[in-house]
């Protein structure tokens, strides 16, 4: 029984890193870049970059293989969310439904850089 008891502990010191993450994995930094015109060598330069409106929602985009690598949080409720798919890179905004609005289903934006 002590075996036993002791397997148990040991899976779930195992676990628990997995399910309770660093605190620093978290928590976002916005700050953490350079910003452009700053007078640092390290501060980049603002380049014009175009974006393209797609038409597909981010859920069938995804249906059509493309794959997200990475995602954060977008102004208090929504989600950014980057997209690959054979070297082409779309940016999506998920807005969830809003209770207190009258959004009641989810809604994406998407732009092809």
């Amino acid at each position: 029984m002590e075996h036993f008891v002791s397997n148990r502990l040991a899976v779930l010191s195992a676990l628990c890193p997995l399910l309770f993450p660093i605190c620093a994995f978290s928590q976002t930094s916005p700050d953490w870049l350079p910003e452009s015109g700053v007078k640092s060598p390290y501060s980049p330069l603002a380049v014009p970059t175009t974006l393209h409106p797609v038409t597909a929602s981010l859920s069938s985009l995804l249906k059509t293989g493309y794959q997200i690598t990475t995602t954060t949080n977008y102004a208090g409720s929504e989600a950014l969310f980057t997209l690959e798919k054979r070297g082409q890179t779309i940016l999506c905004v998920l807005t969830p439904p809003n209770p207190q609005t009258d959004q009641n289903v989810p809604t994406s934006r998407c732009w092809d850089l």
